[in-house]
């Protein structure tokens, strides 16, 4: 059932331990599931959203009596503060001295790569949600797993609009920030580009510190793409609304591989925000229905009555995640006190999964890439994030070409 009922987190709350929890073993009969996330640092914002979704998931769990409903959970978070070499060490210390059951996820690639490379090691499944650098899916990793796709197949959705607006933009400048999802993103934006016969007439990356984005972006303007798009984290998606704005830059679109879904960008532009397209892994509007939380409606719903705001598609992902695990454990009737092979065998259950939530499908390969996942395109309009392709599950048409500056509010 799902939550809105009074006095529920009153009892689920109990079972969500805060940080830098250190006590090891679990209690009688819980399931002690451990997370080292980047709770502060340069990617604080994000992984505070991706605690927020965990401990949705454990509050609604124990209110219905745990997983199979019978075994409570328990979460154990520690703040990696955005550190790769931390994120990894902690995770260690989650396995070694914690002595959790199972890990859940982080955010961000690169601590990704480096915790899931330790929880390989140990033989523990690492669902994640909020990484998309084609280099983790590249490792071989036979136990990581991720509800989204890479970054390259991320883009791919914002691309395939434009087939469909009038004018259709001829050309595309392509800049991004050198860390490896933005780079990729880029990589997909390019090979999306050809793919759509888009002329890209301004290819450039550029370092993640940049302080002078309006030469950056001088360049882009000076070769007069129809379409602007962008890899990037949000705080250079900040600074490029900003930037265009101060060049009077005027493309016909502009695309950010990441930063629009995020509340700081709306927050933060304000009016400026609008007209931004960018991929969204999850929307409220989409046709998925699970067992768990009931339809997407129903899940947004619910979670916003939690939060007092509506949930974001990397909290939506990585509450998938948590569900994978979830089903995993309760179809091998599984129980607390996982010991290795329990692990091995919840491992091969989630390779062979097959199962639909409010999230959409959940499928993995080989390789741990969510093969059921379709990304969705959205776009900043009247400062509301809105889902705008494909077609058939749109809430809007796509607001196209964005005005000039000069005639904006």
């Amino acid at each position: 059932m799902i939550l809105g009922r009074a006095g529920i987190f009153l009892l689920a709350l109990v079972m969500v331990t805060g940080l830098g929890a250190t006590t090891p073993g679990a209690a009688a009969g819980e399931f002690r599931i451990g997370c080292a996330l980047p709770l502060t640092g340069a990617y604080g914002k994000t992984g505070q959203l991706v605690r927020d979704a965990y401990t949705f998931w454990a509050e609604h769990i124990n209110y219905d009596g745990g997983i199979s409903g019978k075994y409570p959970v328990r979460l154990v978070f520690h703040d990696d503060r955005s550190n790769p070499q931390k994120s990894a060490k902690l995770v260690e210390r989650l396995i070694t001295q914690d002595k959790v059951d199972l890990i859940l996820g982080s955010c961000g690639s690169s601590s990704v790569m480096a915790a899931s490379a330790v929880a390989a090691r140990h033989q523990y499944p690492y669902p994640s949600s909020c990484a998309a650098s084609e280099k983790i899916f590249q490792q071989h990793n036979r136990y990581y797993f991720s509800t989204q796709s890479s970054a390259t197949k991320e883009v791919g959705a914002c691309v395939a609009l434009f087939e469909g607006v009038s004018p259709k933009p001829k050309s595309v400048a392509i800049v991004g920030t050198n860390i490896p999802s933005a780079m990729e993103a880029c990589a997909g934006f390019r090979e999306y580009a050809h793919h759509y016969g888009f002329k890209i007439v301004h290819f450039e990356l550029f370092p993640v510190m940049l302080k002078d984005y309006n030469t950056i972006l001088l360049k882009a303007k000076a070769k007069k793409p129809d379409l602007l798009l962008v890899g990037c984290h949000l705080e250079s998606a900040l600074k490029v609304m900003k930037a265009i704005k101060e060049i009077d830059f005027n493309p016909k679109a502009v695309v950010f591989s990441h930063g629009p879904a995020a509340p700081a960008f709306r927050l933060g532009l304000k009016a400026r925000a609008n007209y931004a397209f960018a991929p969204s892994a999850w929307t409220p509007n989409l046709p998925y229905k699970g067992a768990v939380f009931g339809s997407a409606r129903e899940f947004s719903d619910a979670y916003e009555k939690r939060f007092g705001r509506a949930p974001e598609y990397m909290e939506a992902a990585s509450i998938a995640a948590a569900l994978a695990l979830q089903k995993g454990l309760e179809a091998l009737n599984l129980k607390p006190g996982l010991g290795q092979d329990g692990r091995i065998r919840l491992t091969e259950k989630l390779h062979a999964m097959d199962l639909m939530t409010f999230y959409g499908p959940v499928r993995f390969g080989p390789d741990g890439d969510n093969q059921g996942h379709t990304p969705v395109a959205v776009q900043v309009q009247d400062q509301r994030l809105v889902n705008v392709f494909p077609a058939k599950w749109a809430e809007r048409k796509p607001l196209y070409p964005m005005p000039a500056w000069k005639n904006r509010k």
